[in-house]
């Protein structure tokens, strides 16, 4: 097979055994739409920062069978990098869960802003969950990612959102703000010893109100300004992460 080796997550306990077993739709997959052989080497990795490369010794689309070559540790990254979303219409959070996945975000927290147009009951909740996390785990394994982001949501109101921030420095997008996010990095950590963890919030299609702001300003966030042009949000979250991230050399 050309190209990257094929990147699948396993549970943590199977990528310890010198033998390892893939079944059901990895499986699958590697057998008939990859057509795998014996001898192809693959790389498997258990989202906790563990990655294994195995050559496989058998393929059928019911099981693949590998025997492990080589392990790897990788690290977590940092700073920790987290974007608090504002529950929006349609399916627009299913594509901003997928590029902040892919480009690396360590955590995305969904919360439901007072502004936000969709209002979702419990099963509609519940569903829509679940349907964030396969594609959360898909975008990682797309992109071969060694740890699996953090998921939550959807949160309850900003205050639920805020107590969810995980400290260090948080950034709250907003067009009135008189500091432009590349700034307040720039002035924030430029020391020594950076922030552990960096969190931006990004409201829903009617933006936040000045309540939701003071809220997240309580647990320490500062608002800023992504630039003159008013972004949709589902673009203003993927442009403050990226931003976020390239100033930290996570990106770029």
């Amino acid at each position: 097979m050309s190209g990257h080796a094929p990147f699948f997550f396993a549970e943590p306990a199977d990528l310890g055994a010198a033998h390892l077993t893939i079944e059901g739709e990895d499986a699958r997959h590697l057998a008939v739409v990859r057509r795998a052989s014996p001898g192809d080497v693959i790389r498997l990795a258990d989202g906790r920062g563990t990655i294994v490369k195995a050559r496989l010794t058998s393929v059928t689309p019911r099981a693949v069978g590998a025997e492990l070559l080589d392990r790897t540790q990788i690290p977590p990254p940092s700073p920790r990098v987290e974007v608090h979303q504002g529950l929006a219409k349609g399916d627009k959070v299913d594509g901003v869960i997928r590029h902040l996945v892919e480009m690396g975000v360590d955590g995305i927290v969904v919360f439901e802003a007072g502004r936000s147009v969709a209002r979702w009951d419990d099963a509609r909740q519940a569903a829509a969950g679940r349907r964030w996390s396969t594609i959360a785990r898909e975008a990682a394994k797309q992109s071969h990612r060694a740890w699996l982001p953090a998921l939550s949501g959807p949160l309850p109101g900003a205050r639920g959102a805020a107590a969810a921030a995980s400290g260090g420095l948080g950034l709250v997008a907003h067009p009135a703000a008189g500091c432009r996010l590349h700034d307040v990095l720039a002035e924030r950590t430029s020391g020594p010893g950076g922030p552990a963890s960096v969190w931006v919030v990004v409201g829903p299609e009617g933006g936040l109100s000045d309540e939701e702001v003071a809220a997240f300003g309580a647990a320490g966030a500062v608002p800023v300004s992504l630039g003159p042009q008013i972004l949709r949000t589902e673009t203003a979250s993927v442009v403050a992460a990226a931003l976020v991230l390239q100033h930290f050399a996570r990106l770029g």
